[in-house]
């Protein structure tokens, strides 16, 4: 019997390694599933910035002006360098470590109950929709939650077995983790008191209270900027403050956030997992010994949320991400309950969970479309033409996604953020506003808010015209509004049509290539008020007459219908003429034509000594 069974240990073994492949090639499908559907926000925004560097110092230095330890970001920083930053590279980085934790939950389970619960600790944290959108995001929470995982492990080892191994994994799990995230320091808590409550005999404190010592020593050298860091965090205006009161309102959505929308069945097997139950004869006895590994997972899980609760009565730092340090600990629990079930409910409740995870929702954050904003602006923004963006701190995301589409650096844009001049300039903000748009003839702005600060009323006050909107909507609620402004244009109208709308000004470049597309930015005046939605047709004609390349629709690509416009206004159109790869080379001729659609015959023009159907702007040259 003893050599059957024997045998059969290694069949065991490759079967149970088997199944933690598939699982975490599935926990790795959930987190890569979609990674790129939602803009970068404010706090991925952040990121992209503060580990831009150049070097590795810049990146420290950097930090330590913000609200985080630097590890993570100064990693990410080589990441970038390594594999590219878009969006869903750079969010590849926190899924690397997603499944680094599954992984590790698989050990830990193992270590301080048995496989199956490992397994089980595994699918768990697998499932775990905060760990998967916060596996989407550009930010250390999964490497935070990774950490504590690795910290616990050696932690529980070297208590349970003392080597050189163990104790430089804990020294340098725990150091990594505090370097991730401040959160970390109640892993640090929980493993003291741990010693405290359980680690006996008591001749073995000295040794353990040396190396958690040492733990905080290697912190110290970050202390003082940690100090530093809290002293402004709440009287730094530009500081995004996303924390939660204490409400019932939070409190049910960190429930969900933690054990989903089935909570009461995850909850329960939670409690179960803090005990050890046998089955003999149809009884189950249940007892609590050992009780050195569940009184370690029950610290975990407690201590940061009673600390962070607490704290968050006078200083707010409770976010719902925040609790994603405590999933492991709920996952290895649930774990363990499971397997104190026999075989038959064990089986049904997995198959449960696994279908409501799967088919619910109960961790998601809808970010704001700062990705469509950008392409609103860069695909109608003309060369050196500043970009206003006045979206409070969201505006890294943005600055983010404008540089991609434009593929440079934001650096080297004129891009301004109205929080960073606010802060910056104080009571000078208008005077520093009038000097830097006093030669600028146009401006794009991103605005989401009622105009608090009066950016736009300064705008219209100083000579600037709105020529353009486009709005785009965050949470159907929330609008966010992009519009351009422009100085009134003095000069004669080159085209009028129909004594309706004048051209006031048409801007184009003189060469195209073939394959690409052909931008016409048109200003319209609006002569009397028109009575229906007119279109506008841009084209090229070559030598002999024949049309070449055409764009006809209402102007602003439809968003700004003819029917809306009023005598006096000014309104920026942009036709694009795609320019067919196949077209011969040469010059060719620019027309405009504005008509109705049930009528046949354009409206007339006069204007540039021309006469006929349409006039002729000027030439372009196909190379």
């Amino acid at each position: 019997m003893q050599a059957e069974l024997k045998n059969n240990a290694p069949r065991r073994a490759n079967a149970g390694i088997i199944l933690l492949m598939a699982l975490l090639l599935g926990a790795m499908l959930l987190r890569v599933w979609s990674i790129n559907k939602e803009s970068f926000w404010a706090d991925e925004g952040w990121t992209m910035l503060l580990s831009h560097g150049p070097s590795l110092s810049d990146v420290v230095i950097t930090m330590a002006n913000d609200q985080h330890p630097p590890l993570y970001f100064a990693l990410f920083h080589y990441w970038t360098l390594l594999a590219g930053n878009s969006e869903s590279v750079a969010r590849l980085f926190s899924a690397f470590w997603s499944l680094t934790g599954v992984a590790l939950v698989y050990r830990l389970g193992a270590d301080v109950f048995s496989r199956r619960a490992g397994v089980f600790a595994a699918l768990m944290l697998a499932l775990a929709d905060n760990d998967i959108m916060l596996a989407q995001e550009t930010r250390h929470y999964t490497q935070m939650a990774t950490m504590a995982v690795l910290s616990t492990i050696f932690y529980l080892r070297y208590v349970r077995g003392p080597t050189r191994v163990n104790g430089i994994g804990w020294l340098l799990a725990s150091v990594a983790l505090l370097y991730t995230h401040y959160l970390g320091g109640f892993i640090v808590i929980v493993q003291a008191l741990h010693i405290v409550l359980v680690v006996r005999p008591l001749r073995r404190w000295p040794d353990l209270w040396l190396r958690w010592a040492l733990i905080g020593v290697a912190w110290l050298p970050w202390a003082v900027v940690f100090v530093n860091q809290s002293l402004v965090r709440y009287t730094r205006p530009i500081l995004f403050q996303s924390s939660l009161s204490n409400s019932p309102e939070t409190f049910i959505t960190i429930r969900d956030n933690l054990f989903g929308s089935h909570f009461g069945l995850t909850v329960g097997l939670l409690l179960l997992g803090l005990a050890f139950v046998r089955y003999q004869n149809g009884f189950a006895a249940i007892r609590l010994r050992p009780i050195r590994a569940t009184v370690y997972l029950l610290l975990w899980f407690a201590v940061p949320i009673v600390a962070i609760v607490a704290i968050n009565t006078r200083y707010e730092i409770l976010t719902p991400r925040n609790f994603l340090l405590i999933t492991p600990a709920i996952a290895v629990l649930i774990g363990h309950g499971l397997t104190n079930l026999e075989r038959t409910p064990r089986a049904f409740l997995l198959a449960v969970i696994v279908a409501v995870s799967l088919t619910t929702l109960d961790a998601y954050f809808v970010k704001p479309p700062w990705r469509q904003v950008a392409h609103d602006i860069v695909d109608y923004r003309l060369p050196d033409e500043p970009v206003i963006m006045d979206v409070w701190v969201d505006d890294f995301a943005l600055r983010y996604h404008i540089g991609r589409d434009l593929a440079v650096d934001p650096a080297t844009l004129p891009l301004i953020s109205i929080p960073a001049w606010l802060e910056t300039y104080r009571d000078q903000f208008f005077f520093r506003m009038l000097d830097y748009f006093q030669n600028k003839s146009a401006v794009w702005i991103a605005d989401w808010g009622k105009d608090e600060d009066g950016v736009l009323t300064f705008l219209s006050d100083h000579g600037f015209v709105r020529t353009a909107t486009q709005i785009e909507t965050h949470l159907e609620t929330n609008l966010i509004r992009i519009y351009r402004y422009d100085k009134p244009i003095t000069t004669p109208p080159l085209v009028t049509y129909g004594g309706l709308v004048a051209l006031a000004k048409a801007q184009y470049s003189a060469t195209v290539m073939r394959g690409e597309t052909l931008p016409i930015s048109l200003w319209w005046s609006v002569l009397t008020d028109p009575q229906r939605d007119y279109s506008v047709s841009a084209f090229l004609i070559d030598s002999t007459g024949r049309l070449a390349v055409q764009h006809d629709g209402s102007p602003f690509d439809g968003k700004s219908p003819m029917s809306g416009w009023h005598a006096g206004d000014l309104h920026f159109d942009q036709p694009r003429l795609l320019i067919p790869a196949d077209l011969p080379p040469g010059d060719y001729r620019l027309g405009l034509k504005v008509y109705w659609y049930a009528y046949p015959l354009p409206l007339p023009f006069t204007g540039m000594g021309m006469s006929g159907d349409f006039p002729i702007l000027g030439t372009i040259n196909v190379k």
